[in-house]
């Protein structure tokens, strides 16, 4: 009798092979890529490789988090972190593609010595995926941004593109992200990711909370993810 195979389980054990495989790939990529005159090293086939093999790396992310998020694996280990720093990790992972690209990342904290309350890996899996989406649909400019907004902090990543359909406009939870895309033929994954993610941020009587809007500086969408700080008292 053939053995009944749980299909979540499967599809998790195979995004860990994918992952490794793209690691692999990789790896030797960037090695075979240090050979190559730098003309070659700046081509257009060079930077796409490159720009897909991060968004593929994100999207298998955005599984393994999911899977675990069904099945109760998935524990948030937030801590105090800096803004600065978060922000800076994702312009050093997208910094090829967005100077390729020649778009300007504009990062402005009003205050350098932030910092949030989060778990770092899943929030900077949100944020990564979230300026993945901005310079798929920016003309010239993303900015990432952040302040303290009452008793939390607020991020948001903005573009001069052409912003969201009206049909996503507004807060996300998680029960309401499912199946939305952006006009794209988008699955959604990256949204319900991060609204799912969002919402583990929650303090007691002060919900973290997701808010998409074409009301940004630069005219374009603008995502805002608003994170409390734990109380005091």
């Amino acid at each position: 009798m053939v053995k009944q195979i749980d299909f979540s389980t499967l599809m998790a054990s195979t995004v860990h092979d994918m992952k490794n495989v793209i690691a692999a790939v990789s790896q030797a990529y960037e090695s075979l890529l240090a050979e190559m005159p730098e003309a070659l090293q700046r081509s257009p086939q060079a930077r796409l490789i490159e720009q897909e093999a991060l968004r593929l790396d994100a999207m298998l992310m955005q599984l393994l988090g999911l899977y675990k998020l069904e099945h109760g694996q998935l524990s948030l280990q937030s801590v105090y972190y800096s803004v600065e720093e978060l922000f800076e990790d994702l312009h050093n992972r997208h910094r090829e593609v967005l100077e390729y690209r020649n778009i300007d990342l504009q990062i402005e904290l009003d205050d350098p010595d932030l910092e949030a309350y989060l778990d770092v890996s899943l929030m900077g899996t949100v944020l990564d995926n979230a300026l993945g989406n901005a310079l798929n649909f920016c003309k010239k400019t993303i900015r990432l941004a952040a302040q303290r907004d009452g008793d939390g902090v607020l991020l948001s990543i903005c573009d001069d593109g052409p912003g969201y359909p009206e049909s996503l406009l507004g807060a996300v939870r998680s029960s309401q992200s499912s199946g939305i895309d952006r006009d794209s033929g988008s699955t959604g994954l990256g949204l319900y990711f991060a609204a799912n993610i969002v919402a583990m941020h929650d303090q007691e009587s002060r919900p973290a909370r997701l808010e998409l809007n074409n009301d940004g500086p630069l005219s374009g969408a603008c995502m805002k993810i608003w994170i409390g700080l734990p109380s005091l008292f």
